[in-house]
């Protein structure tokens, strides 16, 4: 069971020296959590397999097949949905 019912959305955001930080948010684009990665690289590939791994942890799953995109601040944000 997922312990952000209501999330829509993660959002990756890089925070300089190639550290990086989730959050989660619901459809209005409220913060839900926040969270520091704990991993260190580029997007690709060192970060992104590491937050597909995290968001189970958190009972989310990515949703499409391609769902990450840039957003209008430069961050990485893709759908998600509740596991289970």
């Amino acid at each position: 069971m997922s312990r952000f019912p209501t999330a829509r959305w993660v959002v990756v955001e890089e925070q300089g020296d190639g550290r990086w930080r989730l959050t989660v948010r619901d459809e209005a684009d409220d913060e839900l959590g926040a969270f520091g990665l704990g991993v260190e690289g580029p997007w690709d590939p060192d970060v992104e397999p590491h937050v597909s791994f995290v968001l189970v942890q958190l009972g989310l799953g990515l949703r499409g097949s391609r769902p990450w995109r840039r957003d209008e601040l430069g961050d990485q944000r893709a759908p998600v949905l509740p596991l289970g």
